[in-house]
This record gives C-alpha cells, sequence and structure tokens, in this order.
C-alpha cells in the first residue's frame, strides 16, 4: 500500500503582543535616530558610536519582525504528522513529530467530545489562531508515553486523511 504525504500550510494570525513588540521596536528606533541628530549636533566625533547605535536598533527590529511573522506546516506521512515554524517565509525550524498512532481522540475545539476537559496535560498551540478557521485537539501521547494535546488547523484534505486513516479516534462535529 502506497502512503501519500498530506501537507498543509496554516498561516498564524498576528497576535496583539506581537504589534505591541512591533511598535514598541520603531518607535525604539525613531527616539535612537532623534538621539543620534542631536549626537552628532552636539558631538561629531562620537559619530562611530552613533553608526553602531543606529546598527543594534536596525538588527533588533529585523529580530522582532521576523519572528513574529509565523505560519506552520504539517505534514502528514505513515501515521507520523512533523510540524514546522516558518518564520517570515524564509526560515524553517522543525518543531515537533506526533505519532498519531497513539492518538486518544481528536475533535474540533468546543466539541462536547471533548467534555469540557481541564487536564494538566502539556499543551501544544500550532493553530492560526483565528477564531474564524477551525481549530482541532488532539489528545495523543508522545515518546516518553505522557498524554499531550495538540491543537492544530487541519484543511480540508489532512482532516480527510486523518479521518479515513483513524475512522474511530476523529470526531468531525
Amino acid at each position: 500500500m502506497f502512503e501519500t504525504v498530506v501537507e498543509c500550510l496554516v498561516k498564524r494570525k498576528t497576535p496583539l503582543k506581537a504589534y505591541v513588540g512591533r511598535c514598541a521596536v520603531i518607535s525604539f528606533d525613531l527616539l535612537l535616530l532623534v538621539m543620534i541628530y542631536i549626537l552628532a549636533a552636539k558631538a561629531p566625533v562620537l559619530m562611530f558610536v552613533a553608526i553602531f547605535i543606529i546598527a543594534i536598533g536596525i538588527i533588533l527590529t529585523y529580530m522582532v519582525f521576523t519572528r513574529t511573522d509565523l505560519e506552520y506546516e504539517y505534514s502528514f506521512y505513515d501515521g507520523e504528522m512533523r510540524i514546522d515554524k516558518i518564520m517570515h517565509k524564509s526560515a524553517r525550524k522543525k518543531l515537533h513529530t506526533f505519532n498519531f498512532g497513539k492518538m486518544d481522540f481528536m475533535a474540533p475545539e468546543g466539541s462536547h467530545h471533548l467534555g469540557g476537559m481541564v487536564s494538566d496535560r502539556k499543551k501544544y498551540d500550532y493553530s492560526a489562531g483565528d477564531e474564524e478557521q477551525i481549530s482541532y485537539i488532539a489528545v495523543l501521547y508522545d515518546e516518553n508515553n505522557t498524554a499531550v494535546e495538540l491543537k492544530f488547523t487541519p484543511n480540508e484534505e489532512l482532516l480527510d486523511k486523518l479521518n479515513k486513516t483513524y475512522p474511530r479516534k476523529v470526531y468531525m462535529d
């Protein structure tokens, strides 16, 4: 039997704290520019220090902007889902690999199958973070046989593949 790879790319909604961070570094950069302008007018000898401070501000701004623009890629193959984080559409980082063969169940967020569960399980949130998209919660076991909750936002193709592979464990309501 030939297994197919199902991939899903989900853009993470930028949270409010990321926007606050972006505004903070831009304000910091503008403040640095004003301070450097005043410093250069008073003591032109310190221009080297001013250029160094500007470089630090630019690097800080670049780091904040690239780390707050996120996408998640879910790759499902042979019962395992690999989740990667793509930052600013350029840098990829492997986050986690989950074995869905050890899954208890999977249901949409807010489903009655979750039963209002409140637990001390380790929670992984790799969802889109958007209220308009339906996120699913999978309760499964990691490599140490401890129960974890995975929150993710699959597309129709990935959801269909999971439902066909694990029909008694995936709830679609």
